[in-house]
């Protein structure tokens, strides 16, 4: 296991679909949405050359909205927090995506008009 620490930021030019737009969806759609983030994840985190295997990640996440208007946190978590714990686990840098090798602390919201 490595022991590097560090700060690695991450950019994905949109926001995921909340929650309500997928809850009463097919399946199918939340799956192909949680994979379409997974795939865009890890393609970022490749290119972003993190030495692999990691020991531990603890994430955080910041999405900018274009409008003021309130957000629901756990509507736009889950699919982040699940992406990402699967593209770690896919791409080599953890061996698991359980509480031992990953956490996902804070998500918070910046409106940018």
């Amino acid at each position: 296991m490595s022991a590097v620490s560090g700060r690695t930021t991450v950019w994905i030019g949109q926001l995921p679909p909340s929650l309500n737009a997928l809850m009463y969806a097919h399946w199918r759609k939340r799956r192909d949405a949680k994979r379409a983030w997974q795939n865009d994840l890890q393609l970022v985190l490749l290119a972003e050359r993190l030495p692999r295997p990691l020991a531990h990640v603890t994430a955080t996440a910041r999405l900018i909205v274009p409008t003021r208007q309130r957000r629901d946190e756990g509507n736009f978590r889950w699919l982040i927090e699940k992406a990402l714990g699967d593209a770690l686990t896919a791409g080599g840098w953890l061996a698991d995506d359980d509480p031992s090798f990953y956490s996902f602390g804070a998500l918070s919201f910046e409106h940018v008009p």
